[in-house]
């Protein structure tokens, strides 16, 4: 288990690494584990704050966790071979709902509310290519190889492109 919070920590300090890979295990146990920090802080804060306050301190624990997450879905990505920029569906609604989150905390919900209803109807062009985007960071094995993005982040025996070309090439 301390390998796990090892990785989710080296994870947030590459918050800002959008050149490399990352595997599907980093990706999924960030996910999981990011979560432990939000239900601590929302345990708490609700026990001992005010709602406002307990409101805020969600909003910054969500902006904090968040935060690395754009690099790692950028990485993931790049584990498959894909561009980075797959991920802008999946990036556009995470960051719709911390600044709808931030507008209700500081102009109230009716202000939120009368915004979230005007972006209700095109919210459904945003989510299926999130959610297809997210499952396939989720389930798609990463490539083996080194691909452009850089050699397979799990500690695999690193083959290149070539190599694995040559090998099924017929004799000739």
């Amino acid at each position: 288990m301390k390998g796990y919070f090892r990785q989710v920590g080296r994870t947030a300090l590459r918050t800002l690494d959008f050149r490399t890979r990352a595997s599907r295990e980093e990706f999924l146990v960030y996910l999981v584990l990011s979560q432990l920090p939000l239900m601590v802080a929302h345990w708490t804060a609700s026990w001992f704050a005010p709602p406002a306050i307990t409101d805020a301190i969600m909003l910054a624990a969500a902006f904090a966790i968040s935060a690395p997450l754009f690099a790692l879905g950028v990485r993931r990505l790049h584990d498959f071979g894909r561009s980075g920029w797959w991920s802008l569906p999946l990036l556009i609604l995470i960051g719709r709902t911390l600044i709808l989150d931030l507008i209700g905390l500081m102009a109230g919900p009716p202000v939120r509310s009368a915004i979230e209803g005007v972006l209700s109807y095109v919210d459904w062009l945003a989510t299926v290519p999130a959610v297809a985007v997210f499952v396939a960071m989720a389930a798609w094995p990463g490539n083996k190889a080194t691909n452009r993005f850089g050699p397979a982040p799990d500690g695999a025996p690193a083959q290149t492109e070539t190599a694995d070309t040559e090998k099924s090439a017929p004799a000739v």
